[in-house]
């Protein structure tokens, strides 16, 4: 968990389009991948991670989730059946 948290932050320090969003839902993947036992691509929850990263709009949570994947701070793998979770891959190198 420090290993990608040190990668994450050194990344952030230069690049200007991460928000203190951005960083709230990274820090609640990070904490869900540990659940999981540090597994990747881990399953997530989207009603979960919006309810701890403080995020109230769906469009907002899919739009920083949708960032974070073009950025390459994570690789979002989206499934569109509701009966099986989204997954997520903490990226190695923003």
């Amino acid at each position: 968990m420090k290993e990608a948290l040190e990668e994450f932050m050194a990344g952030i320090e230069k690049d200007p389009r991460i928000c203190l969003s951005h960083i709230g839902v990274f820090s609640v993947l990070l904490h869900a991948r540990e659940e999981y036992g540090g597994i990747e691509p881990f399953p997530i929850q989207r009603k979960k991670l919006m309810k701890a990263a403080k995020i109230s709009s769906t469009a907002t949570y899919f739009k920083i989730i949708r960032q974070l994947h073009e950025y390459g701070y994570i690789c979002y793998l989206p499934t569109f059946n509701r009966m099986s979770q989204s997954r997520v891959a903490l990226a190695k190198e923003p």
